[in-house]
């Protein structure tokens, strides 16, 4: 061979150990590119998590590189060896697997355990060197960890298929948990739905529920007991948390026991599991309101159980207590503002607000929800007219609150304008109020109100309103204002008292009741009160027509009706 054929074959060897290099470098790259990368509010950041987590993105690194892994993983969980289609970790990780020629070509006895901490190495979940094998760190923290195929194990065809694979976060729950965190066999991160069954097998990595690990009968390990149980309301439950004696780690401790009662209870029972040595608190959220539970807490470790903790009793919060004030005020024209004061002595998850539009709507329908720092609301979608009921509610994970109510029965009038109200007409029926010698009928009209105190007072001492044809029993009157009406409330009201007098004859003075308008107790409705006896004093004697009633939200333009002679005065806003 001659030396330029030499240098070409040496040339060739380099560039080819370049592009080799380069190579290698971006596929690590892409097996690397979702390092410390997770979608948000999928788990919590803790020890346990990031165990599973990394464990997972290695078993999916080796489903993808080896299929005689793959073959191996479905037939162990096909044997049902706990009855599920779970593969116990430490059963597992010394059993023979094909070496992969890139990695271990020079070893004939090539391991689960070894692949999988090679497939750390090739994900680059791990780069650190040490002599602690990983997968023993993770069985003697982890002692009942395995890999499960919860679903379609028997359907899984490894030539064609490599699953997607999660884990099983320490804050996982049955009754809440609605996505998990998992990986494909691109090495992508995707989200998992954990409410409907996927089509397709799943590799799940989590601890086994059903196999009871027994104790090393050499060396067998009594975890210490838990102390300082204590326990605490929670916005949504009771919150358990204990302290444990200084040297605990996962070497002694795999996790605590978690037992209650209710009162009454004849005995206690386990109602969780928490995992790892450092977890050391729990939120009950399954419970009642105002119901009292009794707790106590356990360790345990490679099968044995630790002394009881200390015993406590404690009560569940109550259904949340209403805001402590609940106004519906109509300030404008087709406007009603709401206000309220949150009673924040307690947790309040959100403030509801339903409604009930007489004749509209069938009853109290859920209108619009408040955060905890809100406490107003102008609510524009009310019609004139019509009776506007509120209801407002405090909502915890436990349920609503007791409700407040207000409500508003619209005006026509703008409340934030002065209104004037006119005497345009006055009829009757009756001639023995007036008879023929007499003449003309002639009436005094005068107006009272109550004031913020309940106290009665004169609006219009007098109004001298003279027919001009002493034949007719109706009269179109211009100019009769009786005030600007610009109340502080919607529901004020006023009280005309009308005379048919007769001249000349002597001042007559007698008592009346003018009556106001006030809310119930729930303010739930209106009750009409008589105020006390009022004193009215008219320049003739004549006979009295009685007292008839204007509330600020009727119509403006409407009859009022008296008792005697068929007497009714029209009144309204504009002037003839």
């Amino acid at each position: 061979m001659g030396k330029e054929t030499i240098g070409i074959n040496i040339w060739l060897f380099v560039a080819g150990l370049v592009l080799w290099t380069v190579v290698q470098s971006c596929e690590m790259k892409e097996a690397t590119s979702n390092e410390n990368v997770k979608p948000v509010g999928h788990y919590e950041e803790n020890e346990y998590n990031s165990d599973f987590s990394d464990f997972a993105r290695v078993v999916s690194e080796a489903l993808k590189s080896d299929k005689d892994f793959r073959y191996m993983v479905r037939d162990e969980a096909l044997q049902l060896i706990d009855g599920d289609y779970d593969v116990l970790l430490r059963h597992f990780v010394d059993k023979q697997v094909k070496a992969r020629s890139s990695l271990k070509s020079e070893i004939r006895d090539y391991t689960v355990k070894e692949l999988l901490e090679d497939s750390y190495m090739v994900g680059g979940i791990n780069n650190t060197k040490s002599s602690v094998s990983i997968i023993d760190d993770l069985l003697r923290k982890y002692p009942d960890m395995q890999i499960a195929i919860p679903v379609h194990a028997e359907e899984w065809n490894v030539n064609n298929y490599i699953p997607i694979v999660t884990f099983l976060p320490l804050e996982y729950d049955d009754a809440s948990t609605k996505t998990l965190t998992g990986y494909d066999s691109k090495g992508n991160i995707v989200s998992i739905d954990a409410i409907n069954e996927p089509d397709e097998p799943v590799i799940v990595i989590s601890e086994n529920e059903r196999m009871i690990i027994e104790p090393d009968p050499d060396n067998p390990v009594k975890p210490s007991a838990p102390t300082n149980l204590i326990g605490t309301q929670t916005e949504s439950g009771i919150r358990l948390t204990w302290t444990m004696p200084a040297g605990t780690d996962p070497s002694n401790t795999s996790g605590y026991y978690i037992y209650r009662k209710t009162t009454g209870s004849p005995a206690y029972s386990l109602t969780q599991n928490v995992y790892g040595a450092y977890n050391r608190s729990y939120d009950d959220n399954n419970v009642e309101a105002s119901r009292s539970y009794s707790y106590y807490v356990a360790a345990y470790y490679q099968g044995l159980t630790s002394d009881p903790s200390n015993y406590i009793s404690i009560t569940a919060p109550n259904y949340p207590k209403p805001p402590t004030s609940f106004d519906a005020i109509q300030q404008t024209r087709n406007e009603i503002e709401l206000r309220w004061e949150n009673d924040h002595t307690q947790y309040i998850q959100e403030t509801r607000l339903s409604k009930y539009i007489v004749g509209v709507t069938p009853g109290y329908q859920f209108y619009k929800s408040f955060s905890p720092n809100e406490h107003n609301y102008i609510d524009t979608e009310v019609i004139a007219g019509k009776t506007v009921n509120y209801k407002i509610n405090h909502v915890t994970s436990f349920g609503e609150s007791n409700a407040k109510y207000d409500f508003v029965k619209v005006p026509y009038r703008d409340i934030s304008q002065e209104s004037p109200v006119y005497i345009k007409q006055i009829k009757f029926t009756d001639w023995t109020l007036e008879r023929w010698p007499a003449g003309k009928p002639e009436f005094y009209i005068a107006v009272s109100n109550v004031d913020a105190g309940k106290e009665p007072y004169t609006v219009q001492e007098q109004i001298d309103c003279q027919f001009v044809d002493k034949t007719n029993v109706s009269q179109v009157f211009y100019g009769k204002e009786v005030l600007k009406w610009k109340p502080g409330f919607w529901y004020d009201m006023l009280t005309f008292t009308v005379l048919e007098y007769d001249k000349p004859s002597s001042k007559y003075t007698f008592e009346i009741s003018v009556a106001y308008n006030q809310k119930d107790e729930k303010k739930q409705g209106l009750q009409s009160t008589g105020a006390s006896d009022f004193e009215i004093t008219f320049e003739d004697h004549g006979e009295k027509c009685g007292n008839s009633y204007l509330n600020y939200y009727d119509q403006p333009e409407r009859w009022l009706v008296f008792p005697n002679y068929g007497v009714q005065i029209r009144v309204s806003e504009s002037d003839n």
